[in-house]
């Protein structure tokens, strides 16, 4: 009975382990795909931050794939942001290519 426990004790923490892993590298790949939007627009970490609300060191954790609170919430504020500038942009090349804006 012993042995039935320890191994259905190790099934779960190996279990475990591999959800953690997952998650981690899920935070990963989605803190990079943050960060090379920043860059593909150009835009410091230091503006973001500023334009969402979060601060920095939040942000660049959140870039690098470490653990941070509210890290849902903090990823689609950012998200928005970038879109929000992308968007904008976009209109700005529109008008100026009808000849409403220089």
């Amino acid at each position: 009975m012993k042995n039935i426990l320890l191994e259905f004790a190790e099934e779960v923490s190996k279990e475990r382990l591999e959800s953690v892993q997952r998650t981690r590298q899920k935070w990963v790949e989605e803190g990079d795909q943050l960060l090379k939007w920043r860059e593909k627009l150009c835009l410091s970490r230091a503006f973001v931050a500023r334009e969402t609300g979060v601060d920095y060191g939040r942000l660049t954790r959140l870039e690098h794939g470490e653990p941070v609170k509210e890290a849902k919430l903090i990823s689609q504020v950012y998200k928005l942001t970038l879109e929000k500038i992308e968007t904008h942009r976009a209109l700005d090349r529109l008008l100026e290519s009808i000849g409403i804006r220089k």
